[in-house]
This record gives C-alpha cells, structure tokens and sequence, in this order.
C-alpha cells in the first residue's frame, strides 16, 4: 500500500508539472555532480552554461619541491556522441588549435604527443601524455611520462546531462623545482586550458 501510494503521488506530480519535474532533477543531478568536484560561483555557473572553459591552477614551491594542480570544466552544446566524433581524433588537434604545432597518437601504446609554441610558454613545449582514446563517456586517467612535470598524474571524465556533454578534467605533480616560477606557470597552464579548451568545443559542435 505504501509504494502503491508514493506511485500514485509520483504520478499524479508528474501529469500536473511533468516538464518542470524532469528538468528539476536533471538540475539537481548536474548541479550535484558539479558541487562534488568544484564549488562554483553563481557566475561561474553562467559562464559554463554559456560555453566557457573553467580552468584553476595552484602552483607552490617548498624548499626543492614544486606542486601543481590543474582543473579544468566544460559543458558543451552538444551529446557526447557527436562531439566526441571529433574530440577523440586526437592526432587531429594541430588543425583545431592554433598553438598546436603538432599532435599525434600511437594506438598500441596509448602516446599522445603535443607540441606547442605560444608567447605564454617560456620555450616551445612538447608534451607526452599516456591516455586512452576518448571515444565515449567514462572516466579517463592520463600520465605525463617525460617532460618538465614527468610523473604528473590526473583524469578526466565525461558525462552527458540534459542532452550537453560535460567534461571535467582534474591534474597533481609533485616534483622537484623547475626553473620556471609558480606565477608563470598557473598563468600559462590556466590560459592555455581555457584557450585550447574552447577551441576544441567550437571545432566539435
């Protein structure tokens, strides 16, 4: 009698307001999802829904020791299925983004290699990252093996809300001192994540 009677409510709410029911708990689902990994502002919040890249970085050097934590959040105007169709051609990224020379991808050892040139970048950089292909949603880690922050460690995610791909990206490195200070690089890896970012979300629509 209980279930039958929350049935009948559910049923009942959802015939007088069906529209405004889902939309709410598509709302909440994607406000949930988002609240877990990054306390927004109400116009961070707007900025995202409009398209825009969120990007964070804190950089701090103690003694001999430099760490690095990246975060990055977008919510694309389209499915994962579409937009994917193009984000997953990662050996394609040169031709989406301006400050990518180069990009290619070997398949049996899952090398994603970038090599970028930019006025923010102190040098031109090229970047090694061991990744799996993106061709659905699911969670991704990714590792730097060389480099300037070799070892550095992360993953990104994507899910689908309301009909629009959501990508969140998270980073850590711990490691010695580079001779890069802290302030250049939370500009350059903020900027740059934001820049390449929404680039790729205009290339994928």
């Amino acid at each position: 009698m209980k279930l039958g009677m929350i049935l009948l409510i559910f049923a009942t709410y959802s015939a007088v307001c069906p529209a405004k029911f889902i939309e709410n708990i598509k709302s909440e689902s994607l406000e949930q999802y988002i609240s877990k990994n990054w306390k927004l502002s109400q116009t961070q919040k707007k900025y995202l829904q409009k398209g825009k890249v969120l990007a964070s970085s804190d950089v701090a050097t103690t003694k001999n020791q430099q760490v690095f934590k990246l975060k990055a959040l977008a919510y694309h105007s389209v499915g994962c299925q579409r937009a994917l169709r193009k984000l997953s051609l990662l050996e394609e990224y040169h031709n989406y983004i301006g400050f990518i020379d180069r990009s290619t991808y070997q398949e049996k050892s899952k090398l994603f290699t970038l090599r970028a040139t930019h006025t923010l970048l102190p040098f031109p950089m090229i970047i090694h990252i061991l990744v799996d292909r993106p061709t659905t949603v699911g969670v991704y880690p990714f590792v730097f093996p060389t480099g300037m922050f070799q070892g550095l460690r992360g993953e990104f995610e994507i899910k689908e809300f309301q009909g629009r791909c959501l990508f969140y990206a998270h980073s850590l490195f711990k490691g010695r001192k580079s001779k890069i200070p802290d302030l250049v690089v939370q500009v350059f890896s903020e900027t740059l994540s934001k820049l390449g970012g929404e680039l790729l979300l205009r290339k994928s629509k």
